[in-house]
C-alpha cells in the first residue's frame, strides 16, 4: 500500500472509531439541480458558485449540475452571459434538485456582442475559442523556464484536518473522553465551518531549475511537521504530500493528480477536449479581466472545469486560474478537489507564477465524515541566469537540506509568515503538538494508535520513540507449504538510532518438517542513515547467510514467500527444496538513477522429497549441488523517487522507466562450483499514460543461460498459485511447468480508469473501473540442458508431480489474457484470467479467479 493511503487510512479509520454515526447536521451536502431559460431552454456550462468561494462547478450539455459543500449560511450565484445574476440563500431546509430559470439580458464586452440563445456550440467562429488558442499558441514563449538557470524562494503551508468538526460532533459519547479537542478547533479557509487540525507542515526552500540539460534542485532552509502521522517516518509522509498535492504546471500537456493524468487547459489540443465561453468581467488586483470559462467535452473524462481570468488589454495576461476537478470523473476519495493559480509580470517575464493553493477532501465513504487538506505556495524572488544558482548542480542530491533545517525557531518563520494573510491559521504546530501530546495520554487513543501503526508497518517497535529495534514482521510470523506444513518465524531489525552505520536483521524459523532455518544480515552503510538502513541512496557492503526453503517457480517480488495471506493455495505447494545461500554484496546508488551492485555468492541447492535431483544417465541422485558466482548489476532509474517502509521501500514515480541488467558467472572447480554457468537477464518497467483514456503498466524481460546446467539452475517462470493476484506472475501456470535456458516475457495491464463504466447507465453511479491483462513468455532448452535428449549423467530428470504439469517443452509462446473489475467498494478487485496456450497440458488450470485487496486513487 502506497504512503499516502496508508496515511488516509490511518485518518479514516481514527475518523471511523470517532465518528460512525449519523452525520452530523452541517456536514456536506450535494447542491444539484438543473438550469434553463425562460423559454425552458436547457442552458448548459453555466457557472454555478458559492457566493465568495471558489466552491462550486458548471453545468453539463444538460444543463444539470452537482457538487458536495457546506450550505447553511451560504448563498448560490448562478451566473450565465447574456443572463441575469441568480442568487439563492441556502440553508439545511433547502430541498434538492433545485430548479433554477436564468432571465435573459444583453450587454456588450470588449466590441463582442453575447446575445442569449440556445447553445449551438461551434469551435469555428468562437471568441472563446480563438482566446484560448492565442494563450496556448504563445505559452512556450512566454514560458519563463526558458532561460538556462532559474531560482525563486518558496514559502510552503500544508494542513490536514478532521473535517466539520462541530459541537454536536464535539458532544458525541466518544469525543466526550477528549474534552479539551475544543481547543484546538480551527475554521476551514474555504467553507468556513469548524475543522480540527491533526497535521501542520511549514517549509522554506529555494527552487533551482536548469534548462539543459534539464535538471531541478531544491535547497532547504526550513522544515516543520507535527501530526497524528508522526509515527511513520518522515521520509514516508513527506512522499505522500508530493504524491498528492504537489506542484502543478498547468501550462504542460498533461497535468498529473492523485497518479492520475488530466489534460491540461492549456494542451496543445485543448480546444478540442474542452469546451470555451466567455463569462463575464471582473477586476482581479485591479485589472479588469474576462472570465473565460472551460468544461470537459465528456465531463467523465479526467480534465477540469474552471475559468481562467485574463486581462482585456492587448497583452491578455492570464492573471488568475481556478479549476475544480468534476465530481463525475472516477476519482476515489476525492469529495471536492480545487486548485488556484495567481500570475504576475515584470517587463521580461510576462508568465510568474506566485501563488498556487489546492484544496481537497478526502472521504472513504458516505456515510463518515472526511479528511480536509490544503496546501498553498508563495513564490518569489525570481532570479534568471544568475551564476550563483549554478552551485546547486554540483551536489548529487535532488534536495539539500541540512540537519538545522529541522530546528528552526518561530523567529525564522516570523520572516515568512509575513507573506501569508492566513499565516496565523496554518501555524498550528504547537497547538497540534499539544493536542497529540494529550491524546497519547488517553489510553482508548494511545492504543488505537499502536495497532494502527502495527496493522499498516507490520513492525512492532521495542521503545516507543527513536526505537533501536523492531520486532516483525507479523504477517511471516506463521504460514504454511506444502514441505514444512506449518511454519513459524521470529526476527527483528535494527535501526539506526542504535547505528546510523551498522544495521542487523535476523530471523529463526522453524517448521514442521523438524528442522531449523535462519537467516542472518550485517550491513555496513558508508553513509549514515536516519533511520532505515535501505534509505535513498544506499551505498553499503552487506554480509548475509540464509539457510531456508526455496520454492522453485515461485518468485515473490512484490511481497514476503511467507505472507501469512498467500498460504492457501489452489494447487499443492510442494515444489520445494532447501537452499543454504551466503553472499558478500556491494551496492551504490546515485541520485542520477543509476545504481550498480555487485555479489559474490556461494548457494548450495538441497534436495528434498518433492525436489529430486536424479541424474539423466541412471547412474543415481544427487543430494545437491554449489554454485560460487560472481553477479554484476546494473540499474538507471532516471528521476525515481521512493516512499520508505519500515522493511522495504516502494518506487512513487511508475511513470518513469527501470531498466535493469544482470550478468552472473560461475565457473566449474572454482571456489566448489559443480558447473560453468553464465546467465545475462535485462528488465524494463514502466507506466504508460495514456489520459484520458487510463494507463498501461508494462514489463519485459529478456534472459540467456550459457552452459549446461541442470534445472535448479535454468530458467523457471514465475507462477503464481494463491487465489490472491500478484503482479508479473502467471495465474494459470503451474510451478516448473516450463524450463527454458532463455527467454522473453511480457506484463502488459491496461487501466481504463471507468472509460466504459462510467459512461454506462446505472454501472456509472458504481464507480467500477474495468482492466485488462496480458502476459505470456517465450522460451526454449537447449538440447544439452534438455534431460530426456542429453544422456551426459550431468543434468537432472525433473521432479515429477501428478498434480501439476512439469518440464513441458515449449513450442510456442505460453500466453495468458485477463479482465478484472477494480474498485469494488473503493477496497477491492476480482480478475478473471484464461490460458490460451497449452490447454492440453495434464492437470492445469484453464482458467482461474483472483481477489485482491486495496486501495486506490
Amino acid at each position: 500500500m502506497n504512503a499516502i493511503l496508508r496515511k488516509m487510512a490511518i485518518s479514516f479509520v481514527l475518523i471511523m472509531i470517532w465518528t460512525v454515526d449519523v452525520p452530523a447536521q452541517g456536514g456536506l451536502t450535494r447542491v444539484s439541480g438543473n438550469v434553463k431559460d425562460i423559454e425552458g431552454e436547457v442552458l448548459p456550462y453555466t457557472t454555478i458558485r458559492l457566493k465568495n468561494t471558489s466552491t462550486g462547478c458548471i453545468t453539463d450539455y444538460n444543463g444539470n449540475f452537482s457538487f458536495n459543500a457546506r450550505v447553511e449560511g451560504q448563498t448560490l450565484v448562478v451566473s450565465s452571459i447574456g443572463y441575469q445574476d441568480y442568487e439563492l440563500a441556502l440553508t439545511s431546509r433547502t430541498r434538492y434538485p433545485l430548479n433554477i430559470i436564468l432571465k435573459p439580458t444583453t450587454y456588450d464586452l470588449e466590441e463582442v456582442v453575447i446575445k442569449p440563445g440556445k447553445e449551438k456550440y461551434k469551435k469555428k467562429g468562437n471568441p472563446a475559442v480563438e482566446l484560448a488558442e492565442e494563450i496556448i499558441n504563445r505559452k512556450e514563449k512566454e514560458n519563463p523556464f526558458n532561460n538556462d538557470y532559474v531560482s525563486r524562494d518558496r514559502y510552503e503551508t500544508f494542513v490536514i484536518a478532521l473535517d466539520n468538526f462541530t459541537e454536536e460532533k464535539q458532544s458525541r459519547s466518544m469525543f466526550r473522553k477528549f474534552p479539551f479537542l475544543q481547543d484546538y478547533v480551527d475554521t476551514s479557509l474555504v467553507s468556513g465551518k469548524p475543522i480540527l487540525n491533526v497535521s501542520t507542515r511549514e517549509l522554506a526552500a529555494t527552487d533551482y531549475f536548469q534548462r539543459k540539460p534539464s535538471r531541478q534542485k531544491q535547497k532547504v532552509a526550513g522544515r516543520d511537521w507535527i501530526g497524528i502521522e508522526d509515527f511513520l517516518p518522515d521520509e514516508e509522509v513527506r512522499a505522500s504530500v508530493e504524491a498528492t498535492l504537489r506542484d502543478i504546471d498547468l501550462f504542460n500537456e498533461k497535468v498529473l493528480i492523485m497518479r492520475n493524468e488530466f489534460v491540461s487547459p492549456f494542451a496543445d489540443y485543448a480546444t478540442t477536449y474542452y469546451r470555451f465561453y466567455l463569462q463575464d468581467t471582473i477586476v482581479v488586483e485591479g485589472d479588469k479581466c474576462v472570465d473565460l470559462a472551460f468544461v470537459p467535452r465528456n465531463l467523465q473524462s479526467f480534465g477540469f472545469t474552471g475559468h481562467l481570468y485574463i486581462t482585456v488589454d492587448s497583452t491578455h495576461f492570464v492573471k488568475w486560474i481556478q479549476m475544480n476537478v468534476p465530481y463525475d470523473i472516477n476519482l476515489n476519495f476525492v469529495e471536492y478537489m480545487n486548485v488556484e493559480q495567481k500570475f504576475a509580470r515584470d517587463s521580461e517575464h510576462p508568465r510568474l507564477l506566485t501563488y498556487e493553493c489546492i484544496t481537497a477532501e478526502f472521504k472513504l465513504y458516505d456515510f463518515i465524515d472526511g479528511i480536509y487538506g490544503r496546501r498553498e505556495v508563495y513564490y518569489s524572488g525570481y532570479r534568471f541566469n544568475d551564476e550563483v544558482d549554478k552551485e546547486p548542480f554540483t551536489h548529487q542530491e535532488l534536495i539539500i537540506e541540512p540537519p538545522e533545517a529541522a530546528e528552526r525557531d518561530d523567529e525564522f518563520w516570523a520572516q515568512y509568515r509575513e507573506q501569508d494573510e492566513n499565516a496565523t491559521k496554518h501555524s498550528k504546530t504547537k497547538d497540534v503538538s499539544e493536542m497529540l501530546t494529550k491524546l497519547r495520554q488517553v489510553p482508548v487513543y494511545y492504543w488505537t494508535e499502536q495497532f494502527i501503526n502495527l496493522l499498516f508497518s507490520g513492525f512492532i517497535p521495542v521503545k516507543e520513540e527513536r526505537t533501536p529495534f523492531y520486532i516483525g514482521p507479523v504477517n511471516t510470523m506463521i504460514s504454511y507449504n506444502g514441505l514444512e506444513n506449518v511454519r513459524f518465524k521470529l526476527g527483528g531489525m535494527t535501526t539506526a538510532y542504535l547505528n546510523p552505520h551498522l544495521f542487523g536483521t535476523g530471523y529463526l524459523i522453524y517448521g514442521l518438517d523438524n528442522r531449523f532455518k535462519y537467516y542472518g544480515r550485517l550491513e555496513y552503510s558508508f553513509k549514515p542513515k536516519k533511520e532505515q538502513w535501505n534509505e535513498f541512496p544506499v551505498h553499503s557492503l552487506r554480509l548475509q547467510y540464509e539457510d531456508d526453503i526455496y520454492q522453485y517457480g515461485q518468485q515473490y517480488i512484490y511481497t514476503n514467500k511467507d505472507n501469512a495471506l498467500l498460504s492457501l493455495k489452489r494447487l499443492p505447494d510442494n515444489m520445494i527444496g532447501y537452499v543454504r545461500n551466503a553472499e558478500l554484496t556491494y551496492t551504490q546508488e546515485r541520485h542520477s538513477g543509476f545504481s550498480v551492485t555487485g555479489v559474490l555468492r556461494n548457494r548450495v541447492n538441497e534436495s528434498t522429497k518433492f525436489i529430486t535431483m536424479n541424474r539423466n544417465d541412471g547412474s543415481g541422485a544427487v543430494n545437491e549441488i554449489m554454485q560460487t558466482e560472481l553477479e554484476v548489476g546494473l540499474r538507471y532509474a532516471p528521476h525515481e523517487k521512493f516512499v520508505q517502509h519500515k522493511w522495504n521501500r516502494k518506487s512513487k514515480t511508475p511513470e518513469h522507466p527501470v531498466f535493469t541488467l544482470n550478468h552472473t558467472m560461475a565457473f566449474q572447480g572454482v571456489l566448489g562450483s559443480d558447473y560453468s554457468v553464465q546467465h545475462t537477464e535485462f528488465s524494463y518497467r514502466q507506466r504508460l499514460m495514456a489520459a484520458p483514456v487510463g494507463y498501461f503498466d508494462v514489463m519485459l524481460r529478456a534472459g540467456k543461460i550459457w552452459g549446461q546446467a541442470p534445472y535448479p539452475l535454468l530458467i523457471i517462470p514465475n507462477a503464481n498459485l494463491s487465489y490472491t493476484y500478484r503482479k508479473e506472475t502467471f495465474e494459470t501456470m503451474t510451478p516448473m511447468e516450463f524450463v527454458m535456458d532463455q527467454h522473453l516475457t511480457w506484463d502488459v495491464v491496461y487501466y481504463m480508469n471507468g472509460l466504459i463504466f462510467n459512461r454506462t447507465p446505472l454501472l456509472k453511479n458504481l464507480k467500477l473501473r474495468e482492466v485488462l491483462y496480458f502476459r505470456g513468455t517465450w522460451g526454449s532448452l537447449s538440447n544439452q540442458n534438455n534431460p530426456n535428449i542429453d544422456n551426459s549423467g550431468n543434468i537432472f530428470y525433473y521432479p515429477q508431480d501428478r498434480s501439476k504439469a512439469t518440464g513441458t517443452v515449449m513450442k510456442e509462446p505460453f500466453v495468458e489474457v485477463g479482465a478484472g473489475v477494480e474498485n469494488i467498494f473503493k477496497l477491492m478487485s476480482i480478475n478473471w484470467f484464461k490460458r490460451l496456450t497449452y490447454k492440453n497440458s495434464p492437470d492445469v488450470d484453464q482458467w482461474g479467479i483472483r481477489i485482491a485487496v486495496h486501495l486506490q486513487y
